[in-house]
């Protein structure tokens, strides 16, 4: 037998069977629980899970409580209740075909296996309490890219508020589901629930909201879009051309990674965004500027694989951290891709004619009243793809150019004001 640590060991018995095991004393008498058989090469975070268990079991034994009592009683419970962990899994598998991003479920489950199932993967979903979901939000947290450590919520706060809203949402399917419902006494502690995940009156009082608050999305002045452009585009990794082509199409992430070359018409200047990939479900028709049809020209094809900016896996895109690190490369810590389209945004309003209705169909909004729908179903591409050129030369002309091209901009859409020119 062999000591990990708090009391974990890994025990070889004579027949050649291996286990993770517990060992302990208490009231005098030595004893020994098996905590996990172990059939193969542990990964890290198996690892991890088992070393939290010991903790949790030493937690117990220090209050004069027997674990192997404790898993005898949960096990008799979840006979019929399942664990937190079981009613997360189910849940992804149920809500994936309605997601739109088939990212989606692996972003939830990458971020329950790292941060939530250590924790409290093995509880019944009635059992978790604030002071879980604290543990899981404080926990020590190291980020790779710069070696910032403290507090998940802390650290990395936008992380950190999409565990909490994930845990919430797979907690209040398990009450609606009545899991465990077979069980009186669970079906008790299910009548009085209020799910502990919750921020208003529950995380509110435990966490700083400067921490909440600061998962908006950090945009970059647009004054200062240009020089970061151009700097993107003289670069010639993919990365850093999909963070080009998004700000220069002003569209979301995970509409420029997952672009296609069948989307996209070089000849009419012409990008056609399928309905299911689009945030409204509609159909979306970029224009596409000079600079990003230059860009375009630019990125090689491969055989096989449909992607515009394809990822080091075989037909897969990049992924949604690439261009991440190439801000957080190039001194744009704090700032977030979606936030350039903030930028733009800031850009049509201060410095063009251009309707808001326009503004909100060029970032594919949802519209509202009556006149923006009539944009909508026009399209208004002409005018739109006046706005995306003038944007382009904003970002890649020096100021004198775009001061000299500004005047005969202002001119093309007072003319279209003037005629009601919208296609």
């Amino acid at each position: 037998m062999w000591s990990h640590g708090n009391n974990l060991c890994f025990s070889l018995a004579k027949n050649g069977r291996a286990s993770w095991v517990y060992r302990y004393t208490i009231n005098g008498k030595r004893r020994v629980m098996t905590v996990q058989a172990f059939d193969d090469a542990i990964s890290e975070k198996e690892l991890k899970s088992l070393e939290v268990l010991a903790i949790e079991y030493g937690e117990q034994l220090k209050s004069g409580v027997d674990p192997l009592n404790i898993r005898g009683h949960s096990k008799a419970v979840a006979k019929t209740g399942d664990t937190f962990q079981e009613v997360a899994e189910a849940y992804i598998r149920t809500q994936r075909s309605g997601w739109k991003n088939a990212k989606h479920a692996e972003q939830w489950t990458s971020t329950l296996e790292d941060f939530v199932y250590p924790l409290i993967g093995s509880m019944l979903p009635h059992e978790i309490g604030i002071a879980d979901v604290l543990r899981v939000l404080q926990q020590s947290h190291k980020r790779r890219n710069n070696g910032k450590a403290g507090q998940l919520w802390e650290v990395v706060p936008e992380t950190a508020s999409r565990v909490r809203m994930r845990i919430e949402k797979i907690i209040s399917a398990a009450k609606s589901m009545g899991v465990g419902n077979a069980n009186r006494e669970i079906r008790a502690r299910w009548a009085n629930h209020t799910n502990p995940a919750r921020w208003d009156d529950a995380l509110e009082h435990w966490l700083t909201s400067q921490s909440r608050s600061s998962s908006h999305f950090a945009a970059l002045p647009y004054q200062d879009v240009g020089p970061f452009v151009q700097e993107l585009l003289a670069k010639r990794d993919f990365s850093s051309r999909a963070l080009a082509f998004t700000i220069l199409t002003g569209v979301r992430t995970s509409e420029a990674l997952n672009a296609e070359w069948s989307e996209i018409d070089l000849a009419s200047a012409t990008w056609e965004i399928p309905a299911e990939r689009m945030k409204a479900n509609k159909i979306h028709r970029v224009p596409l500027s000079r600079a990003a049809l230059d860009l375009l020209r630019k990125q090689p094809r491969y055989p096989g694989n449909p992607f515009v900016f394809p990822g080091a896996k075989k037909n897969r895109p990049l992924s949604n951290l690439a261009m991440l690190e190439v801000l957080r490369g190039m001194k744009g810590y704090g700032w977030t891709v979606h936030g350039f389209r903030s930028s733009l945004r800031d850009w049509i309003t201060d410095t063009t004619i251009h309707p808001s209705e326009i503004a909100e169909s060029v970032l594919a909004h949802t519209i509202g009243n009556k006149t923006e729908a009539a944009y909508r179903r026009g399209e208004a591409f002409q005018r739109r793809s006046v706005l995306m050129q003038q944007w382009c030369d904003y970002l890649t002309t020096n100021r004198k150019q775009y001061e000299g091209k500004w005047q005969n901009y202002l001119a093309i859409t007072l003319k279209m004001l003037e005629t009601g020119d919208i296609m």
